[in-house]
């Protein structure tokens, strides 16, 4: 199914587990109140309530997952929103996005973030993925040693300048 044209912007930010997407929702949303900012993530504990089993830990749910935030972001994309996430362009060709934005940060970091809260496997698998992510060549933003602040700022400056550009074209 084809998306219809909204005359607005969706901004996806691409990150790996431990970019820093979850952290950066709040920082983001204060200096975006124009935005509807969306973390992927969001609607995982009341989609597994419904699908009786944790989504991130079931593929097979993962399509359905899909499905929900991109009926998520039809909803709200009368508006300029910035959606936060672990999908690819690829995976998304279908969407509505005008901009991606690779948030990132380097290995050793991303590794120490995750060891709170991710096993051994799943901080392999994030640090490979963000080297896959880097490979993409889409415009970064660093998180490494910096704080949700500081980067949400730099974050919410680079969006306004792609809507800038957007407006005038």
């Amino acid at each position: 199914m084809r998306e219809p044209k909204t005359g607005r912007s969706v901004t996806a930010v691409l990150g790996a587990p431990g970019a820093g997407k979850t952290t950066l929702v709040p920082e983001l949303a204060k200096l975006l109140p124009d935005h509807v900012v969306l973390d992927w993530d969001a609607f995982m504990e009341p989609a597994a309530a419904l699908a009786e089993r944790p989504i991130a830990a079931n593929p097979e749910t993962w399509a359905a997952y899909r499905q929900l935030v991109h009926a998520v972001l039809r909803s709200v994309a009368h508006l300029p929103v910035v959606l936060l996430g672990v999908c690819t362009p690829d995976e998304l060709k279908d969407w509505p996005i005008g901009a991606w934005i690779l948030l990132d940060c380097t290995d050793d970091e991303r590794e120490r973030r995750l060891a709170k809260t991710s096993n051994p496997q799943r901080r392999l698998e994030g640090v490979h993925d963000g080297r896959r992510y880097r490979q993409l060549g889409l415009p970064l933003i660093d998180t490494t040693g910096r704080e949700p602040r500081a980067v949400a700022s730099e974050m919410a400056r680079f969006i306004r300048s792609l809507e800038r550009r957007t407006t005038r074209s």
